[in-house]
C-alpha cells in the first residue's frame, strides 16, 4: 500500500510541475487572446511584400548604335588654306600613305633627309602663275605628319595660296599638294565710297552728289568728318 501511494504521489507532482510550465508565461511578455473569429481579420491588415510592389514589366533597354569613331584622315591628298585675320592664316591638309610611299620610293635616301615645309607664294594682282612669277614667297617649317598650323604671313588685304611639300638636301622643292588661292582682310578702312544709297528724300539726293566729288573717303570717314 506504501508503494502504491508513493507511486500516486509522484505521478501527482509530476502531472502538476507539467501544468505549471505549460500555463507558466516568460517574464516581460504579454499573450494576445486570439479566436477563430479574430484571425481573418488580423491577417486582412497584414502587408505583403507583393501589395507594396506590385508586379509589373519594365521597358526593354533601348539598343544603343555604334558610332563609328571618325578616321585619322580620309586620303584625299589635299590642303585647305583659309584667312584668321589681316595677318595670319591657318591651313590643313591630308596625305595619303599611299602617296608618301610614292614618294619615297621615287626619291629614296633624299626623301627620308628632306624638310617638309609649307611655301606661301603671294600672288596679288597676278593674272596668272607658272612657279616663276610670284611678288613672293616663304617656306615655313612643319610638322606635315600633324596635319595642320598656323602661319604668319604678316600682310594685309593681299592674295595667297600654299602648297605642301618638301626640300630635298640639294635644295630642290617637291610639291606634294596645292592649296586654294584665299586673301587676307584689310585692316584699314575702306576706301570706296558706296556707289549707290536708297534715296527717299531731295536730302538724300543732296547727299549722294556730294559724296560723289570725295575721292578716297570711305562711308565711316565721311560720317565722321560730318559729325566733327
Amino acid at each position: 500500500m506504501e508503494t502504491i501511494g508513493l507511486i500516486l504521489l509522484f505521478s501527482l507532482v509530476v502531472l502538476g510541475s507539467g501544468l505549471y510550465l505549460k500555463l507558466a508565461k516568460p517574464r516581460g511578455q504579454k499573450t494576445i487572446a486570439t479566436t477563430r473569429k479574430d484571425k481573418p481579420e488580423f491577417a486582412a491588415k497584414f502587408e505583403t511584400a507583393v501589395e507594396f510592389f506590385p508586379d509589373f514589366q519594365f521597358p526593354p533597354e533601348p539598343i544603343q548604335e555604334q558610332v563609328p569613331e571618325l578616321p585619322w584622315g580620309y586620303d584625299d591628298d589635299t590642303i585647305t588654306v583659309m584667312a584668321k585675320d589681316p595677318e595670319w592664316i591657318f591651313a590643313y591638309w591630308d596625305i595619303s600613305e599611299e602617296k608618301r610611299e610614292n614618294l619615297k620610293n621615287t626619291y629614296g635616301d633624299r626623301w627620308d633627309s628632306s624638310v617638309p615645309v609649307l611655301r606661301v607664294y603671294d600672288v596679288t594682282q597676278l593674272d596668272f602663275f607658272d612657279n616663276s612669277n610670284p611678288l613672293d614667297f616663304q617656306d615655313i617649317i612643319i610638322d606635315d605628319r600633324v596635319g595642320s598650323c598656323h602661319v604668319r604671313v604678316g600682310i594685309p588685304d593681299h592674295t595667297y595660296f600654299a602648297d605642301l611639300g618638301r626640300v630635298l638636301s640639294d635644295g630642290t622643292y617637291i610639291r606634294v599638294a596645292r592649296s586654294n588661292l584665299f586673301c587676307t582682310p584689310r585692316n584699314n578702312l575702306s576706301d570706296k565710297v558706296d556707289p549707290e544709297w536708297m534715296l527717299v528724300s531731295a536730302n538724300e539726293r543732296r547727299l549722294l552728289a556730294y559724296m560723289s566729288r570725295l575721292k578716297g573717303v570711305s562711308s565711316a570717314e565721311l560720317l565722321n568728318n560730318q559729325l566733327h
